[in-house]
């Protein structure tokens, strides 16, 4: 072999070696009711956009909401798409990204259109469905009120219909539409939410530096209107499927 030969396949050789040290390995994401759900759907797709931007790979992985923070503490997942913000609190070994992905609110439904819920006390008595491991809700449900677990959306608007419950109580988008699936269920979205609050997106304490770029990547798409222009385009996208 030539020296030019040695040469040439060298440098081949080490522009594949380079190569393969810059592709960052996918970030396994834990998400959950990914076809249903329009606060994970506007969530995710504003996290795809801003981790695109950092040239980092993303992989959503659908898990029960209990299972995927339990995964995430064991390092068995590298993030959560979000949870409610004092998360932080009771979870001190997980990283906060600092800018919200989106505001949430929690909506009531329900088929008595006599039924006028604007606080959770308003909840007391009645049976209440919500999805399974929904922490916001089950730490504010007042005492009294009959709490029913659901596994989907799917599910509670059967729940409904079948008259096993009184009252479905979803996190939404705040700026969504009422839940498609209500329409054809027969039950109204009840006209005041009973909170509203940011959601954030979580990751694992190592994944801390990553999460600091992220955060900036988030902070520039919400100034500039980004972030809300691609919530809105999703949820055009959701009410046309």
């Amino acid at each position: 072999m030539s020296s030019l030969s040695r040469r040439a396949l060298c440098l081949g050789m080490g522009l594949l070696l380079l190569t393969g040290l810059g592709r960052a390995d996918p970030l396994r994401i834990g998400s959950w009711n990914r076809k249903t759900d329009s606060l994970v759907r506007v969530s995710e797709a504003v996290l795809t956009q801003a981790y695109a931007e950092l040239h980092q790979p993303v992989e959503f992985v659908e898990l029960p909401v209990r299972r995927a923070m339990q995964m995430m503490l064991s390092r068995e997942l590298d993030g959560n798409v979000y949870r409610v913000a004092d998360v932080a609190l009771s979870q001190p070994a997980l990283y906060r990204v600092a800018t919200p992905i989106g505001d949430a609110e929690v909506r009531a439904y329900a088929i008595d259109s006599n039924l006028k819920t604007v606080s959770w006390s308003d909840l007391a008595g009645l049976r209440v469905a919500y999805m399974r491991g929904t922490l916001l809700v089950e730490k504010n449900l007042p005492a009294g009120s009959r709490p029913i677990e659901a596994s989907s959306q799917a599910e509670m608007f059967r729940m409904v219909k079948r008259g096993m419950t009184d009252v479905l109580l979803f996190v939404e988008p705040a700026q969504a539409e009422p839940n498609p699936l209500a329409t054809d269920a027969g039950v109204r979205r009840l006209e005041s939410a009973l909170e509203r609050l940011p959601v954030f997106h979580y990751l694992s304490g190592r994944h801390q530096e990553l999460g600091k770029r992220l955060d900036a990547v988030l902070s520039r798409m919400e100034a500039s209107g980004e972030s809300q222009a691609i919530r809105i385009k999703t949820l055009d996208l959701m009410n046309q499927d």
